[in-house]
């Protein structure tokens, strides 16, 4: 099948203060971190063997994750003492390889990418290295990705101006690197262990000069970066709208209001949808729960409550 690669070692410098006291992939998706979200998704394709990337506040990426038996995985971790940039990891991860596909993710990025079909897509075709690509309506904070008719790599573009990215959209350049890849492991002999790499500026351009075949999968469904609080919070709207597929352990109480388990809602309370109160909350008959309210476990609410993500044990009087 294939062994998964989650680069999760990074500081989530976009999202301070938020990730102060906590890695950016620790961070919540509605009832649980980003990260358990992201291993659910490989199980849930058969790809069960795990190499997690970490650095920044290791320890509670560890903590929680394990060895990976609760969530159906075996998970193995890669540790940079110092940062090695966005691939530098996959180069300390070379003993654990097993010579299957390496399908390797950003720990930010928020999609519905059918991870089966993009496993077979790159099988099937015998690529080296396939890239996920999207289409974003505004080009000009990306690097593109420029593609011939069969979907073959042919150049990477760096993130143009507003009058190249004209000339770009005339040209039908329009589609950005989106953060999952799928690589055969042997390309990482070509570099040395413990040095920075990195996938945008050197491997993925070396890798097309050495004339490796590589392959863009563009991915037309959801899509989102995650790396900043504005999109963090777009990301749990996101879900609750249904605009991404998410397995929820919630009950739906009434359309987009979900509810976690255990939880007391008084028949006086206000609640607007979309919103999502976690486990083992109490809302009492003053509460006023408004759209766009995401409120973690083991909370007490009973005012009126602004749009949000609030923390588990939030007291609201």
């Amino acid at each position: 099948m294939a062994q998964a690669v989650i680069i999760a070692g990074g500081k989530g410098t976009r999202l301070r203060p938020l990730t102060y006291g906590c890695p950016k992939p620790m961070l919540p998706l509605i009832d649980r971190p980003f990260l358990q979200w992201l291993v659910e998704r490989c199980v849930a394709v058969g790809v069960t063997d795990i190499l997690v990337n970490v650095h920044y506040q290791a320890g509670q990426v560890r903590e929680f994750l394990a060895d990976g038996r609760q969530f159906g995985a075996q998970i193995r971790y890669i540790e940079e003492v110092t940062p090695l940039d966005t691939a530098g990891a996959l180069t300390l991860a070379k003993p654990y390889f097993t010579g299957e596909p390496l399908l390797v993710f950003n720990a930010d990025i928020l999609t519905d990418l059918d991870l089966q079909a993009l496993l077979t897509f790159h099988q099937t075709h015998g690529n080296a290295v396939t890239l996920t690509l999207t289409r974003v309506e505004d080009i000009t904070p990306y690097g593109l990705v420029e593609l011939d008719r069969e979907n073959c790599v042919l150049a990477f573009r760096e993130k143009p101006t507003p009058d190249q990215a004209a000339t770009y959209l005339a040209q039908g350049i329009n589609t950005i690197n989106a953060g999952t890849y799928v690589l055969q492991p042997h390309l990482f002999d070509l570099y040395p262990g413990g040095e920075p790499l990195s996938f945008e500026r050197v491997f993925f351009p070396e890798v097309l000069e050495r004339g490796y075949k590589m392959m863009g999968f563009v991915w037309e469904g959801y899509w989102l970066d995650v790396g900043t609080p504005q999109k963090f919070y777009q990301a749990q709207l996101d879900i609750l709208q249904g605009k991404v597929k998410f397995n929820w352990r919630a009950q739906l109480l009434k359309p987009g209001v979900w509810l976690g388990i255990n939880t007391n809602i008084s028949d006086q309370a206000r609640l607007y949808p979309p919103c999502y109160i976690g486990d083992n909350c109490y809302v009492g008959e003053k509460a006023v729960i408004a759209a766009g309210t995401i409120v973690g476990a083991n909370s007490w609410l009973n005012s009126s409550v602004t749009a949000g993500v609030y923390p588990p044990g939030t007291l609201v009087l």
